[in-house]
């Protein structure tokens, strides 16, 4: 069931962000990885809505990994999607999925997360490391999933924020107000370096490979910070 849970939601990620509007295949920094039972897979795909999508999916011995993150263009009043599974043969040791906030995202939007946020608790909840208490949302999920009940509501709830996102992605309308854009520059740089700050994830890594290639996979795969220098020059058009 574990390894179906990982499996499922691999297929349910990768077929929405190929069926988002004007999708375009990215070439990743690291297609593939394969090394002495170990096993990574780097896809990616971006928007003129959203400037990157990732899905990695990793196998090392009998564990399974899955992350995914759907970085919006910092032009949109969008948050980020992040979902990540860690399984092993017996258990779901770690699952988390949230929409972290960025600047200017409307109040209806979490509203509706917070709605389906209420209707779904899991028995293994988890704290979170302090890094993330400062980029993740009140309606993230992070939990150790044992029981198959858990293990399909964390699908459904994964399936019921994507869906929300999904349609947020359709409904949202370009904003080129320059204070605004660069707050959601500041915000999704925030959410990155946190990321970055994860030693489980760099240590990991650094085992696998070494430390050059951690820092790397962590700054250019994983979370890479949106491009300042793309953005053009301010212009003051707004509600001011």
């Amino acid at each position: 069931m574990q390894n179906d849970l990982v499996q499922d939601i691999a297929l349910l990620l990768s077929y929405t962000m190929q069926d988002f509007p004007d999708v375009e295949k990215m070439k990743s920094p690291i297609p593939e990885v394969s090394k002495e039972g170990i096993s990574i897979k780097n896809t990616m795909y971006k928007t003129p809505v959203l400037r990157k999508m990732h899905l990695e999916l990793a196998e090392i011995n009998n564990m399974r990994i899955l992350h995914c993150v759907l970085f919006p263009d910092v032009h949109y009043k969008l948050p980020i999607f992040g979902c990540d599974i860690v399984a092993n043969e017996k258990t779901v040791t770690a699952a988390i999925v949230d929409v972290s906030p960025v600047h200017g995202v409307p109040e209806t939007f979490y509203n509706s997360i917070r709605d389906i946020s209420n209707k779904v608790s899991f028995n293994g909840k988890r704290p979170l490391p302090l890094w993330g208490d400062e980029i993740f949302s009140p309606y993230c999920k992070f939990t150790s999933l044992k029981e198959e009940e858990d293990m399909a509501n964390f699908y459904c709830i994964v399936l019921h924020y994507l869906n929300l996102y999904r349609q947020a992605v359709l409904d949202t309308k370009r904003d080129t107000f320059w204070v605004d854009v660069m707050k959601r520059i500041d915000d999704q740089t925030w959410y990155c370096k946190s990321q970055k700050r994860n030693d489980k994830t760099r240590g990991i890594l650094k085992s696998w490979f070494d430390e050059e290639f951690a820092d790397m996979y962590m700054n250019e795969v994983l979370f890479d910070e949106p491009d300042i220098k793309s953005i053009p020059s301010p212009s003051f058009e707004g509600p001011y």
